[in-house]
């Protein structure tokens, strides 16, 4: 028997939302991550990850947060499907990107730019909102973090579904 492993794609961004746009699309990334049959990953808070894990919540996906603390913690999001406690506070950041295939930015400030960071050394796509400020789109509109040139590994999306259609797309090309 073949047991294929579930696509996992990481959503990060901003821990509060900062205007509608950004989560209506925050929402309509975790609802066609679901949709897909993949499984978001994100830090588990408020915010853009709250607004993606309720669109997964929705549609009857799976979402996993991966926690800068415990359970208990009273920022943890209720629309979580996996909890998984790290009591390693912003070090977490690193998991977030490693346990994904690829990873989405909506906007965000300095823990973001970290995992952007991350995802970037472990050699992973990136999707940047570009019509959202902060990181995600400095970085986006960048396409590059460093000296190392790779193509198609950072890309830019204005919409959630146009992210989460070429995370999968460049996700899939890579597998092969």
């Amino acid at each position: 028997m073949v047991i294929r492993k579930k696509i996992q794609i990481g959503v990060i961004g901003d821990s509060q939302i900062r205007s509608n746009i950004q989560y209506e699309i925050s929402y309509e990334i975790g609802k066609e991550v679901a949709k897909s049959n993949a499984i978001l990953i994100c830090g588990g808070r408020g915010g853009v990850m709250e607004a993606a894990c309720k669109g997964v919540y929705d549609v009857g996906g799976i979402s996993v947060g991966i926690l800068p603390t415990n359970e208990s913690d009273l920022e943890v999001n209720k629309y979580l499907t996996i909890r998984i406690p790290t009591l390693m506070n912003l070090a977490r950041n690193a998991i977030v990107p490693l346990a994904s295939d690829g990873v989405i930015a909506v906007g965000g400030g300095a823990g973001t730019l970290s995992e952007i960071s991350f995802t970037w050394i472990y050699q992973k796509p990136i999707v940047c909102i570009s019509s959202i400020p902060g990181w995600g789109q400095e970085i986006g509109d960048r396409g590059f973090i460093d000296h190392r040139s790779s193509k198609d590994q950072i890309l830019t999306a204005k919409t959630g579904k146009e992210a989460v259609e070429k995370i999968l797309a460049t996700i899939s090309r890579l597998k092969q």
